[in-house]
Parts: C-alpha cells; structure tokens; sequence
C-alpha cells in the first residue's frame, strides 16, 4: 500500500473563491459605514457653523447696541434694520444692521457693509419700557422711546434650520424713559 506523505502547499481553488467573497462583503461593509460616518460628520461640520455664525452674529450686535448711552442714538427702526451710534472706547461710531437678501450685513459710518453671516432670515423687533411691542418701521418719536431690541435671526442650510433670538437693552436699560 502507498501512503502519500507529501503534503500540498497552497490553497485550493475553493478557499480562495470563499476568502475572496469573505473580503468583499466585509470591505462593502465597512465602505458604507464609513460613507454613513463621513455624511453624519459633514452634517455635525454644518450644524456647528450655523452655531457659531448665529451666535457671533448675535453676541456681536447685542454687544455693540448695548453700548449706547442716549435716547437720541438710535437713527433708524425698521423690521430689517437699524441704525445706531455707540461709543466704543471714546469714539462715537455709527453703526448699521441690515439683513438683506439672505444675509445680516453690518457697516460703520459710511463705510461698505460686511456681511456678518449668510443663510440668514430674520428682522428687528422693537419695546418700549413695559414690554409693549411697537410697530416697525419707527418713527422719530417711537424711537426715543426703545428699551429693547430683539434680534431673530434664523440660519438655515439645506434641511438643517436654527432660529436665534436675542434681546438688546441700550446700556443695560438706564435711560430714564419716564412711564413708557
């Protein structure tokens, strides 16, 4: 009787077709998990730039309108703007926001406007001392009488939407406004 005692190297054809199939359903797997990981950390990149372009954008106005000192600064009221005078480190400046288009534009004295942030819709809302709403645009006796201005601003890109409100009060609300 004849023993073979030599032993094959390699594969057979069978074990490389089923190591073969074995990578290419696991590399399948992992490229869709790893497509599915990329669009969750696009999404997370997008939605942090809406936080942070929103929230600039609103800590910036709130900021520089709070600064005011006097009644009479405030220039212009409308649902999509206002135009203001603040000091800043002893200098008067005056200070416009506009939300145009799709953007909130800011610009300084007769300066071009910068635009703050894009993706943006929103507008300006105006109360007197008890908390009364008034009617934008204002008129040159409504404007004397704002103790707050309200900033709505909502970013939006694609499916992806966040609405930011901010309340103002011009120099942390001690104008003397007598009952208003």
């Amino acid at each position: 009787m004849f023993i073979n005692t030599k032993k094959e190297k390699g594969y057979t054809l069978i074990e490389l077709v089923v190591s073969i199939a074995l990578i290419g359903i696991v590399s399948t797997l992992l490229a869709s998990v790893m497509v599915s990981i990329m669009g969750i950390l696009k999404e997370n990149r997008v939605k942090k730039e809406l936080l942070l372009d929103g929230y600039n954008a609103t800590a910036k106005f709130v900021r520089e309108f709070e600064l005011i000192t006097d009644e009479s600064d405030l220039h212009i009221g409308n649902s999509n703007q206002i135009l203001f005078d603040t000091t800043i480190d002893g200098l008067v400046y005056s200070i416009q926001y506009q939300i145009s288009g799709n953007e909130l534009q800011r610009s300084v004295g007769m300066g071009l406007p910068v635009t703050v942030c894009s993706n943006v819709s929103g507008s300006f809302e105006y109360y007197q001392k008890n908390h009364t709403q008034l009617s934008a645009p204002l008129s040159n006796p409504q404007l004397s009488i704002v103790r707050r201005v309200r900033l709505i601003l909502t970013m939006s890109a694609g499916a992806l939407s966040y609405t930011y409100t901010a309340d103002a009060f011009p120099e942390n609300y001690r104008f003397s406004g007598g009952g208003y």
